[in-house]
């Protein structure tokens, strides 16, 4: 969305060329160091998966070697013919030869140790006779009878002779060894000619000699633990989590079914890359783990650097981009702000781009295009004056024409039968109207002016029609000086005598008002009692028959003045013509508001 707007169609061209300069920069150098950094973390996770995966290799190894050098030891007890005499004899037969088989077994059990110097481990031998000798311990007999409760006795008696390796076998043993934490190899003792079961070995190891096995073949910040076929931790940095199982020590997925893997999973509150390897003699697995954080520690101070480089980046293209937009778009700004000149009507604004390139070119076209634009305007108003010049001299024309006709005429008659006095009134009225009518002055004249121009004409048409013809005006004093186009009332006029008061057997009246409207309009109102439409059928209401009318032949000269008033006052002029129910006719004129000014010929 914010983009959608960033590059609408409003925006200006200097943002849109910054910020296209940006995404072409941004853009690819952001996937380009987001791609690298995404293939360098790859490459230090699988870099450290396989260097950890290689040091609990050794590791295992190792634990390995322990567990075959302490299946050897076992193999001593369970092959050495004194130690199953020993144990076939009854217990408390022969106290003599059975102290002397004692010293000997014990003399028998330090040489072996002393075999396997590397180790660190102690020995218990149970007899079903009730023999006991420990490597330590040398206090009461804890029994054989005591351990054939645990879970890992019929374990021992179903392997038939080879090891069972037990995680901290019972409370009862812990005094045999010297450590808190322990794991055994236990194996049972059998008569080799008979097979009956003799007792049980017990060979073993302290936790704290696993824990050396492994933890300074680690790098800095992993660290590992030792688990047993079930996920029971045997060995940790952590004494307080030996003995839980390693699943409910981690969070996540945390599965050992392969020989050797890798994970990522959460511990102490962090994610952990973990990896595993298999101390296949034991069925144990020991479990490698480092932080992620401090894994990645240079991809983050990377990530910073880029970061930082891709602000830097940034602010750089920023500035750049900027002053390339800014000479690009200031020559577009300011051929648009001369372009808006020109559509407010400003037709000598002109372009000052003096550039070789494509907007050089397009502020030179610009240029000759306005250029050629007034030449067209003031070709169009030379035109629009000459027409509105002939417009009126063909009005005048038209009317001089038919006017003086009749009005000679009537004068004529006049001199045969009237005083002096009234024919000299009628000429001075045919004067000064022939002489406003041909003079060359504006097309807008006072209202007074037109007011009296048509009381000229009235006396004239009175005096032809004698007592047949009476004219009332009634003009507020609001609007005499109001300007307005002149001969717009006399042609009106001069249809009602000749339409509507002429044909009448009794004598007729005309009446004209003019006053301004509420929205400041002058109207123009021309009632006459005449015969009327001819065609009049619109029942006991006034009708609208302008169109009718104008569309008549003899409506030429009604057609003449709506014309002129579309002309000059624009589409808001108007004129109707009316058929009164009350009979005759009205025409009404509606001048708007707007300029009404004079024009200069």
């Amino acid at each position: 969305m914010m983009l959608t707007n960033l590059f609408n169609s409003r925006s200006s061209v200097q943002r849109k060329i910054v910020l296209s300069f940006l995404c072409f920069i941004l853009f690819p150098l952001s996937l380009f160091s987001y791609a690298s950094l995404s293939i360098s973390k790859q490459t230090i996770r699988e870099r450290a998966i396989s260097g950890s995966l290689a040091r609990l290799g050794l590791i295992a190894d190792k634990l390995n070697i322990m567990a075959s050098d302490l299946s050897s030891i076992s193999t001593l007890y369970f092959s050495n013919s004194s130690l199953t005499d020993l144990l076939k004899t009854p217990s408390g037969i022969g106290g003599y030869e059975e102290s002397t088989k004692r010293s000997f077994f014990v003399k028998t059990m330090i040489n072996y140790k002393y075999a396997y110097t590397w180790l660190d481990y102690n020995t218990s031998i149970f007899g079903i006779n009730g023999f006991e000798l420990h490597t330590l311990y040398e206090g009461k007999k804890i029994g054989i009878h005591s351990v054939e409760s645990e879970p890992w006795y019929n374990d021992v008696l179903a392997a038939n002779g080879n090891i069972v390796w037990v995680t901290n076998p019972s409370s009862k043993l812990k005094s045999t060894v010297d450590d808190d934490y322990y794991v055994s190899a236990i194996r049972e003792l059998k008569d080799f000619e008979s097979g009956e079961m003799l007792g049980l070995v017990f060979i073993s190891v302290g936790e704290s000699f696993l824990y050396d096995q492994y933890r300074d073949r680690l790098q800095r910040d992993e660290q590992a633990l030792l688990v047993d076929q079930d996920g029971i931790i045997l060995s940790a940095p952590d004494k307080n989590q030996i003995g839980r199982s390693f699943h409910d020590y981690v969070q996540g997925n945390t599965s050992l079914s392969a020989d050797s893997g890798n994970f990522t999973a959460r511990l102490s509150g962090q994610d952990m890359l973990m990896t595993y390897n298999s101390v296949g003699k034991t069925g144990w697995k020991i479990i490698s783990y480092t932080p992620i954080q401090s894994l990645y520690a240079d991809i983050t101070k990377l990530e910073r650097l880029t970061l930082v480089i891709l602000i830097l980046i940034v602010a750089v293209s920023i500035i750049v981009s900027y002053f390339i937009a800014r000479r690009l778009s200031v020559p577009i700004q300011r051929l648009a702000r001369s372009m808006k000149i020109v559509e407010m009507g400003d037709l000598s604004e002109r372009s000052a781009i003096d550039r070789r390139d494509e907007i050089g070119e397009l502020a030179r076209k610009f240029n000759s295009m306005v250029a050629r634009i007034e030449r067209l305007r003031d070709r169009v108003r030379v035109e629009e004056e000459m027409k509105r010049k002939t417009e009126i001299r063909a009005l005048q024309s038209q009317i001089n024409t038919h006017f003086l006709y009749n009005t000679l005429a009537s004068i004529r008659s006049m001199l045969m039968i009237d005083k002096p006095e009234k024919v000299d009134s009628v000429i001075v009225a045919l004067v000064k109207l022939l002489k406003r009518t041909l003079s060359e002055e504006g097309e807008y004249i006072p209202v007074a002016e037109e007011v009296d121009n048509l009381s000229n004409y009235v006396k004239i048409q009175q005096a032809r029609q004698a007592d047949h013809l009476r004219v009332l005006f009634n003009i507020d004093e609001q609007i005499v000086h109001e300007k307005m186009l002149k001969f717009l009332l006399q042609p009106i006029v001069e249809n009602a005598i000749f339409h509507g008061i002429e044909p009448k057997l009794e004598p007729g009246t005309i009446l004209i008002r003019g006053y301004r409207s509420e929205d400041g309009a002058i109207i123009f109102q021309i009632q006459d009692d005449g015969v009327g439409f001819k065609n009049r059928a619109f029942g006991e209401k006034d009708a609208d028959v302008t169109e009718t009318v104008l569309g008549e032949s003899s409506g030429k000269g009604l057609r003449n003045i709506r014309d002129r008033l579309l002309l000059h006052y624009g589409k808001d002029a108007g004129m109707r013509i009316i058929s009164r129910r009350s009979g005759g006719m009205e025409v009404v004129l509606h001048l708007p508001a707007a300029d009404r000014s004079e024009e200069t010929p």
